[in-house]
């Protein structure tokens, strides 16, 4: 089945790369080319905001309007004059929709083909009646307002009950065809554990297609469906095989059904999906066998055209075909994007019949959906509330174009047999480290000359451009002393941050953009040691938790190696200022979780927002629906009896955390895994026994 499949498939740009070193057994990812057509997101209606935008879309009714899906429950619609201030609310079903786990809401809109003269349109979203899960339902527009809908006209299409509350797919959209495609996920939880993949007698981890214009029946299947005939198959079944196809699209001039296939731990892909197609899954992912004692259902498995590594990002969005006639240059492209890292690809024909795939940008944003309007412009949604037009970069930018290929180019070390910081940085200790396998750091901070740092009211601080945070990582050597391991930077830039690993060699680092994982050997046997991509490191420097993470008021308010409070004393040397009106003496510090002095309680919570909230918080990229920054009471966590959402490790009467039972809670199976569902699931290769130890005690004291 592995030679039959890969004889036959047509590698993309991502070919793996061997490297080899003296006593260093290496892995290393697969390198990705930099823009070869490069393109930028441009903010558009910038006095516009939005809660979770998912899916932004015209109707193809003449009109020229967006519609935008808050995750939520809200449609909102305005008109595309220049700068416009304020949207309408189009339909509110914040009463109909479940938001309790986070791949859950509003997910889906389609307008009918003839929307402009029935005002037929369609939603998916997951239901708060816990017996309907996913549910397709029509709605129509008001007749006396064209930017309302009618909430009363609900007429339920069909409905998807699932085992668990992940992997949801959402998707809709109407095909050149005239009918209604549809994604459904494996069912959720990890791993596929009811084989649904490759179980097409339901609909989960398939793409339906559907006649929503029969009459007397909210839908009837299309004669010309591939298993119409076949009693092994949901005659709905367009395709299968399929994990979580977030997003799908036609290509508006060719009618090709193009998919993003959210991958389980290994690699994201894009497929071109075609009728009556196996992809795989949970035989393979993507490319890579998954699980082999997996048999197929039906058919070969079609691989993907493109695919892209977890150095690379954690969680495909799959995008559309650029048709608009703005841009002649990148008309013909498929554009899809890593909702995690921002990371922005281009997919075009390579001449001799198969496929070219291409970074096109790093934009730094959560981006959660590709949307034409009706002329074909593309517009794209980030959590950070903003909707963004896809344009052709004028002057691309080359990441990492301008850093130093050696940590000694770049001022910031002094090399020798013991390299030292430059005398330009300041150095800072936190309160509550970050868990790093057992790893020393050292930390500091570089600021251009006459700039300085602001503490914020809210206990954040603002970086100004141009400075770099620094972090170095050191283990015991083999032979005794310390040795360098990597050397990380984070840089503030115009357009927002860059960060990149170096990689210490003899006496210098030199940069590796694509990280790298390799066995370390130490007195205490082997362990491996994952050196971050650039990519790896914007998936926890995101915009929500203020990107340099530890540069935080409740982090830096201790006492320096000389005894003296560190904020007080960068406030004294300018490192520092603060504004008018902002006492950061009222944050209190954040207690070391391994202070046995301190309340059990406290050292947990703490643990938890240093280990686990750059993710696990609004608008954060962690999936759970909980929040575990330190300042929310435990009872808004979401933790304390919650239902896990993503996997319960099999445990009976599972809990997210059960008060009282360590055992039963997931949170402790998180910390203490090295398999499929470890968290932090990207950089660690060894458990935190003491922090572990902490979370059990803590839970049995609830």
């Amino acid at each position: 089945m592995s030679s039959a499949r890969l004889s036959w498939w047509v590698p993309v740009s991502f070919a793996p790369l061997l490297a080899a070193a003296v006593a260093v057994r290496e892995h290393a990812p697969t390198e990705v080319p930099e823009p070869a057509v490069a393109v930028e997101l441009v903010r558009a209606f910038p006095r516009l905001r939005f809660e979770r935008p998912v899916l932004v879309t015209g109707a193809q009714d003449g009109t020229d309007r967006l519609f935008v899906v808050e995750q939520d429950g809200v449609i909102r619609v305005f008109d595309q004059e220049e700068d416009p201030a304020s949207s309408t609310v189009f339909l509110d079903l914040r009463s109909k929709v479940c938001r309790k786990f986070n791949e859950e809401g509003l997910l889906g809109l389609a307008f009918h083909p003839n929307y402009a003269e029935n005002g037929t349109f369609f939603v998916h979203y997951s239901s708060a009646d816990p017996d309907e899960v996913g549910v397709v339902a029509r709605f129509q527009v008001d007749p006396e307002d064209p930017n309302r809908a009618d909430p009363a006209s609900e007429q339920v299409v069909l409905t998807q009950p699932q085992p668990w509350r992940n992997h949801n797919g959402g998707m809709i959209a109407f095909g050149p065809d005239g009918y209604l495609y549809i994604s459904f996920g494996d069912g959720g939880s990890g791993g596929d554990p009811q084989g649904n993949g490759q179980d097409p007698t339901n609909w989960m981890g398939s793409i339906l297609r559907i006649d929503v214009d029969a009459q007397g029946a909210p839908y009837e299947v299309p004669a010309d469906n591939p298993f119409t005939d076949d009693e092994r198959f949901a005659p709905e079944t367009w395709a299968f095989g399929l994990r979580n196809v977030w997003r799908f699209s036609f290509d508006r001039e060719t009618g090709d059904l193009w998919a993003g296939d959210v991958g389980q731990n290994r690699i994201e892909e894009v497929d071109l999906i075609v009728r009556g197609g196996n992809y795989g899954w949970r035989r393979w992912e993507a490319d890579q066998v998954f699980d082999e004692g997996t048999e197929l259902y039906a058919g070969e498995a079609i691989p993907p055209i493109a695919t892209y590594p977890r150095s690379e990002g954690i969680s495909i969005t799959g995008g559309v075909v650029y048709r608009g006639a703005r841009y002649p240059g990148i008309r013909g492209a498929y554009f899809y994007a890593d909702y995690a890292t921002g990371n922005l690809w281009r997919i075009t024909p390579d001449g001799v019949g198969g496929w070219e795939n291409a970074l096109a940008a790093r934009t730094g944003r959560s981006i959660s959906s590709f949307g034409e309007d009706d002329e074909g412009e593309v517009f794209v949604c980030s959590f950070d509330g903003g909707l963004y037009r896809l344009v052709p970069s004028a002057a691309p930018h080359a990441h990492l174009a301008s850093w130093p290929r050696r940590l000694s180019e770049t001022g910031l070390y002094q090399m020798g047999d013991e390299p030292a910081p430059a005398e330009t940085l300041t150095r800072y200790e936190v309160n509550a480290p970050f868990w790093s396998d057992g790893a020393d750091k050292d930390r500091f901070v570089h600021l251009p000359e006459g700039a300085a740092l602001s503490i914020t009211p809210e206990g954040t601080w603002e970086v100004p451009v141009g400075a770099t945070i620094v972090k170095s990582f050191s283990a015991p050597g083999r032979r005794g002393g310390r040795q360098l391991l990597e050397t990380r930077l984070i840089k503030r830039i115009e357009s927002g941050w860059e960060a990149a690993t170096y990689l210490w060699q003899g006496d210098d680092a030199r940069l590796l953009p694509q990280g790298r994982q390799f066995e370390r050997y130490t007195r205490a046997g082997v362990t491996t040691w994952h050196a971050p991509s650039s990519a790896e490191c914007s998936t926890c420097h995101v915009e929500s938790a203020g990107f340099a993470l530890g540069l935080e008021t409740s982090q830096l308010n201790r006492a320096d190696a000389t005894g003296r409070n560190q904020i007080e004393r960068w406030l004294a040397e300018g490192v520092a200022v603060a504004p008018e009106g902002v006492d950061w003496k009222t944050v209190a510090p954040r207690c070391d979780p391994h202070d046995e002095g301190a309340p059990l309680a406290d050292r947990a919570r703490s643990w938890l927002d240093t280990n686990c909230a750059m993710c696990h918080r609004p608008n954060g990229t962690g999936n759970a629906a909980i929040d575990l920054r330190l300042g929310t009471p435990l009872e808004e966590t979401g933790l304390v009896n919650g239902l896990p959402g993503q996997g319960d490790f099999g445990l009976e009467d599972a809990r997210l955390v059960a008060p009282g039972s360590p055992e039963r809670s997931v949170l402790v199976h998180r910390v203490t895994t090295l398999g499929d569902g470890r968290m932090p699931n990207l950089g660690s290769h060894v458990v935190d026994a003491e922090g572990a130890a902490l979370l059990e005690d803590w839970i049995r004291s609830l």
